[in-house]
């Protein structure tokens, strides 16, 4: 299908519901769940898969404002990893968790403010 050019995309559909009892909202562990799935092996395999579910899904949604650049928001989950396939494949502990710029989330707490 990526060789047709067919654009792909993952999600996670919920937390713990009754269609799927293993969603968690985490794309990096989307990732990895489709890298097993696909049997893939290659560093470029594991950087696709993240692709799937990052910017697959916004290029499919027509998103606006997406991805690493001046102006897009700052919505970014940062890990320690030396390559992209080292972050799919080793679950690396969630350092932090930006949405739109704002902290939501350190070394897996998420932090909650009070409305």
């Amino acid at each position: 299908m990526r060789q047709a050019g067919i654009r792909l995309r993952a999600g996670s559909d919920g937390i713990g519901d009754t269609w799927g009892p293993y969603g968690n909202l985490d794309m990096l562990e989307r990732a990895l769940f489709i890298g097993l799935r696909n049997n893939f092996r290659k560093d470029s395999d594991l950087e696709y898969a993240l692709h799937v579910c990052t910017q697959g899904g916004a290029d499919v949604l027509e998103l606006q404002n997406y991805g690493l650049y001046e102006g897009s928001y700052a919505d970014i989950v940062l890990v320690e990893a030396e390559t992209i396939a080292e972050a799919v494949a080793s679950r690396p502990q969630r350092k932090l968790v930006l949405k739109r710029g704002e902290p939501i989330a350190r070394y897996g707490n998420a932090l909650f403010t009070a409305a």
